[in-house]
């Protein structure tokens, strides 16, 4: 059962839901959240800022997705998205592909009520958006845009944190992540650094201090995800290097190698990140 909690664990991560006691009545300032396809969505950095030309951005990030909002200005009022509208709404997973309101069938609306200097933006939005390739959708309901600071602009569109830091060789070759992150569940901090399709994903106690520790499938783990296969440790390490509770910062080391069939040998990896 503890083993099975744990894939759970690492699951959850990597998709980057949140738990069922989240909902949309929760009294956080600021926030961006929303309904993403049935499944609820919370930025845990965000800001919004007035562009040269006049136009209002506001972006919200979690562990692997990025929401940005383009507004064709900074005022109060209601912003029609769809096809031909000079505003926008984006939606990255991870660092693929983005969808976007104004492709395929998308629509949708962002009514801004406020905009102040000192309690930022707030409104709500809804929408629908598409794929370039308008082989999928996306949508977004009963957004919630409150008191979003503004600020210096988030990276767009790539997901994770821009701090944090994870290197890797896989089988010799360079993972070369495009999203790397860090999130604590239940007492448990998982790291994940995704280029897309491959995946590694650490799992430790957030007590951890500095030291060495076998990866044993339960308490310390390591995975490498290929194409939704999960392949896990069955040999290695991680030396934790610092580890600060209180700034929520924790940098390593990390070497292992996986079982058959595919028996990837991680190397030289390395990762900083905060929580």
């Amino acid at each position: 059962m503890k083993l099975i909690c744990k894939y759970l664990l690492i699951a959850l991560a990597i998709i980057s839901f949140s738990s069922c006691s989240d909902n949309l009545e929760d009294n956080n300032t600021p926030a961006i959240q929303a309904v993403r396809n049935g499944e609820f969505f919370k930025a845990d950095r965000m800001s919004a800022t007035v562009n040269a030309d006049g136009t209002m951005s506001i972006i919200g990030q979690n562990f692997l997705e990025t929401l940005e909002i383009n507004l064709q200005d900074d005022s109060v009022g209601v912003y029609r998205l769809g096809a031909g509208s000079q505003s926008e709404a984006l939606y990255t997973f991870n660092g693929a592909e983005q969808f976007s309101s104004n492709l395929g069938n998308g629509l949708g609306e962002v009514r801004i009520t406020s905009v102040n200097a000192e309690t930022g933006v707030t409104g709500e939005f809804s929408f629908v958006s598409y794929l370039a390739s308008n082989v999928d959708s996306l949508y977004m309901r009963t957004g919630v845009i409150y008191q979003v600071p503004f600020g210096a602009a988030l990276g767009s569109g790539a997901g994770g944190s821009t701090a944090a830091t994870l290197t890797a060789n896989v089988d010799g070759t360079a993972l070369n992540p495009t999203a790397v992150g860090a999130v604590e569940a239940g007492g448990t901090v998982l790291v994940n650094a995704s280029n897309g399709p491959s995946s590694i994903v650490l799992s430790f106690p957030d007590s951890v201090v500095p030291g060495t520790y076998a990866f044993d499938g339960a308490t310390y783990s390591a995975n490498y995800i290929n194409g939704g296969t999960l392949d896990p440790a069955v040999s290695g390490s991680l030396v934790v290097l610092t580890a600060d509770a209180t700034a929520n910062t924790i940098t390593g080391t990390f070497s292992f190698m996986t079982g058959p069939p595919n028996n990837f040998d991680i190397t030289d990896g390395t990762f900083n990140v905060s929580y």
